[in-house]
């Protein structure tokens, strides 16, 4: 598939999928797992787990910083403090090598800021970390990393991502999102929404109607999964007429005018409302694409 064909594809459910937080079972943090893998892949791998608890006085919101090489994951949940979990792994053709792997990967913690570091990108790698966060459900939270994948889930705090070059992934939020990555995956129904990316940007709507304001600008294509009787103000903002593809009952409601160099569909929008209110999705450079949930119809 060439690349103007896949950006007139529908987003593809799968990446809105909620995939299981296995932290509290990670490997344990004092044995070293060595395992023999097939091919050239090193044979042997060395794991540590570190586990700590911050108290919501002493860290209202939380920042978090990461080197290359790492992914994070913050989810909500009913506690009152920050549970963090971070697991690395070092591989080598040598216990020896896997060692000073895993030992390049650390794991810090000032005030309310963690750190996660690890060899700058153009160095020799073969080693991972991840962070998982449960979080105050209420708190905010900043993600700022290069090469370093994000994901934030069910949170009602304002969130902000700045993921360069990785993806960023956000479920189920319900405040203030401000996200810029390589590519942005979203699924949710309401919250004041931005967001960026130097490649895509997937949207998956979950209710008939967003409840505040989502603003999704990307290099690429922007596709959106919408819910059937969608009733939500609808604005797109493309180059060429055809970089518009919408397959859903509503597509024959849909509206076009000419704005300067661009082309505007609207649906459901009422000038006498808030103009800001519902979803803008622009690519000036491909296509935003509209399907709905489950399958065309």
């Amino acid at each position: 598939m060439d690349r103007r064909e896949y950006e007139r594809q529908r987003a593809p459910e799968f990446l809105f999928q909620r995939r299981p937080l296995n932290h509290r079972h990670a490997p344990d943090a004092a044995t070293a797992a060595f395992i023999r893998i097939a091919g050239n892949e090193p044979k042997h791998r060395q794991a540590r787990r570190e586990e700590r608890i911050i108290s919501r006085p002493e860290a209202p919101n939380l920042t978090i910083t990461s080197d290359p090489n790492n992914s994070i994951v913050v989810a909500g949940g009913s506690g009152p403090d920050w549970a963090l979990f971070f697991w690395a792994e070092g591989r080598g053709q040598t216990e020896a090598e896997a060692d000073q792997q895993l030992r390049q990967r650390s794991f810090n913690i000032s005030g309310s800021t963690v750190s996660l570091g690890g060899p700058n990108l153009y160095a020799p790698c073969n080693a991972h970390g991840e962070l998982v966060v449960e979080a105050p459900a209420d708190a905010g939270v900043v993600v700022h990393g290069s090469y370093a994948a994000a994901e934030v889930r069910d949170m009602a705090g304002p969130v902000r991502i700045a993921a360069t070059h990785a993806r960023a992934t956000v479920l189920d939020t319900s405040g203030q999102v401000d996200a810029t990555a390589g590519v942005v995956d979203f699924a949710g129904s309401s919250g004041l929404v931005t967001l960026s990316a130097e490649s895509e940007i997937n949207l998956k709507v979950t209710a008939r109607e967003f409840n505040g304001t989502l603003l999704a600008w990307a290099q690429t294509c922007v596709r959106m999964l919408a819910p059937p009787e969608f009733a939500s103000p609808l604005e797109v903002m493309v180059t060429r007429r055809d970089d518009f593809v919408c397959r859903t009952d509503f597509a024959s409601s849909v509206e076009c005018k000419r704005q300067g160099p661009l082309y505007v569909f609207t649906y459901g929008v009422n000038p006498d409302e808030n103009p800001r209110a519902g979803l803008h999705l622009r690519s000036e450079q491909s296509t935003v694409v509209i399907d709905h949930l489950g399958g065309n119809l």
